[in-house]
């Protein structure tokens, strides 16, 4: 029920923003360079699901992003972050929703896909919320082959979570590749690669987990859409994490995004 309530919220905020043309999404995990022109608005209502671990999780985790253009080449935005979310085995379940915190980002593209050898951004974002806090960075390379998008984003988090026993700290390492074929009518098809690396400060490296999926977009005058499916594909990990093929004590076994964007 909670997970049906907070999608129903972000399909409704899409229904009722008004809409222009924007600048659309081809990947739904890897940013590409392109920012928003100087005074442009856009809102993006993002659902992200995630399936499948050790506890029986399933999840929803929502984000309410308004981006404004600064400069040229410069845009900034603020997010809004829930989930919700149910666990358990058997017939034992737990069902939570919270405000996890707000978020604030910058985004600096240095270099453009076509006009130049190669397109590249750098991307930091930080996040506060009641448990977490976390810093983020990217370094955003793209570039444009005729109808052909290829995207690579380098990430790093460093992210601090209060507990009850104190303070856990923990670096995660993320790389994204995603490479699509853009159609003249303004659909999109491609494929979508995401590693995912948590390194705890006190434990060390646990895992680093290999997801890849279809990924869709469709871009109109006043509004895109994109999706992105990754399952987990394999994980690699320490001597210390349980045997088997997938990573599910620290990974889902299944994620998908949905992204709209609406000019205000």
């Amino acid at each position: 029920m909670i997970l049906k309530i907070n999608f129903g919220v972000g399909l409704g905020l899409v229904v009722l923003a008004a809409a222009a043309a924007g600048s659309e999404r081809r990947f739904t995990y890897t940013y590409e360079t392109a920012v928003l022109n100087p005074g442009d608005r856009e809102l993006e209502p993002w659902s992200t699901f995630r399936i499948g671990n050790a506890a029986g999780l399933v999840r929803l985790d929502q984000r309410i992003e308004f981006e404004v253009g600064l400069l040229p080449g410069l845009q900034t935005a603020w997010y809004l972050n829930f989930t919700g979310q149910t666990s358990g085995t058997g017939m034992t379940f737990a069902e939570s929703f919270h405000f996890q915190g707000v978020s604030w980002e910058t985004k600096y593209k240095l270099m453009d896909p076509v006009a130049d050898p190669v397109g590249l951004a750098l991307y930091l974002e930080f996040g506060a919320g009641p448990a977490v806090q976390e810093v983020e960075g990217k370094v955003i390379l793209d570039k444009r082959f005729g109808p052909v998008l290829a995207a690579f984003n380098l990430v790093a988090e460093h992210e601090w979570e209060i507990e009850d026993t104190g303070v856990a700290t923990e670096w995660e390492v993320e790389t994204d590749l995603g490479a699509a074929w853009i159609f003249d009518n303004g659909f999109s098809a491609g494929l979508e690669l995401r590693t995912h690396t948590g390194i705890p400060v006190a434990d060390g490296w646990e895992s680093t987990a290999f997801f890849v999926g279809p990924a869709l977009s469709y871009a109109s005058k006043g509004w895109w859409a994109s999706v992105s499916v990754l399952p987990q594909a394999f994980a690699i990990k320490a001597a210390t994490e349980p045997p088997g093929l997938l990573d599910l004590a620290h990974n889902q076994a299944f994620n998908a995004r949905l992204i709209f964007g609406l000019h205000l």
